[in-house]
């Protein structure tokens, strides 16, 4: 892992992502079988997308489009509680389009952390709310830390991601803002 040279904010990874198995409602599916042939965008904490009114939820929805566009998929990781998971979830399944759904998975054991390499617990310490860019070979390219709360908002990771796609793999390169 190296950092890039934007104050901690994006992390240079080039390692395979992991292949967790999860629970989905057709059953437990490895990673690995969602990642196929399209770019991933993992958001750590999903609930932090809900939006608080009709203008908020139809910003979020030409976002989730763009990123389809680009032949990229959202997926989000609860960590902080089943409660919010839940509402984050109930709200996805609820108010977005069938195309728009993506996935939303309860995680707590810091599996994603510990297995992409963050050796040093000050480096662990140092990363809030990651948000992960997988290529279409499932290999982590690019580790946006959410420290700062406006890395987090969705024009910014689709701006990031678009960058880093028509960039192609990552190899130290990688154009900030």
């Amino acid at each position: 892992m190296r950092l890039s040279n934007s104050q901690n904010q994006i992390l240079l990874v080039n390692k395979v992502f992991p292949n967790l198995l999860v629970k989905t409602y057709h059953g437990n599916v490895f990673l690995s079988n969602l990642i196929k042939d399209k770019w991933m965008i993992v958001y750590s904490n999903p609930a932090d997308l809900l939006p608080g009114n009709l203008e908020e939820k139809k910003k979020l929805i030409q976002y989730l489009k763009a990123l389809k566009s680009i032949n990229c998929e959202l997926m989000g990781f609860s960590t902080r509680g089943f409660k919010e998971h839940l509402v984050i979830t109930n709200w996805v399944n609820s108010y977005l389009m069938d195309e728009l759904i993506f996935p939303i998975f309860y995680h707590t054991d810091g599996i994603l952390e510990k297995d992409l390499g963050e050796e040093s617990m000050e480096m662990q310490n140092a990363i809030k709310d990651p948000i992960y860019l997988v290529d279409k070979d499932g290999m982590t390219r690019v580790v946006l830390n959410g420290l700062d709360e406006s890395n987090r908002t969705m024009e910014k990771v689709l701006d990031w991601a678009s960058r880093a796609i028509q960039n192609g793999p990552t190899t130290g390169n990688l154009v900030t803002a």
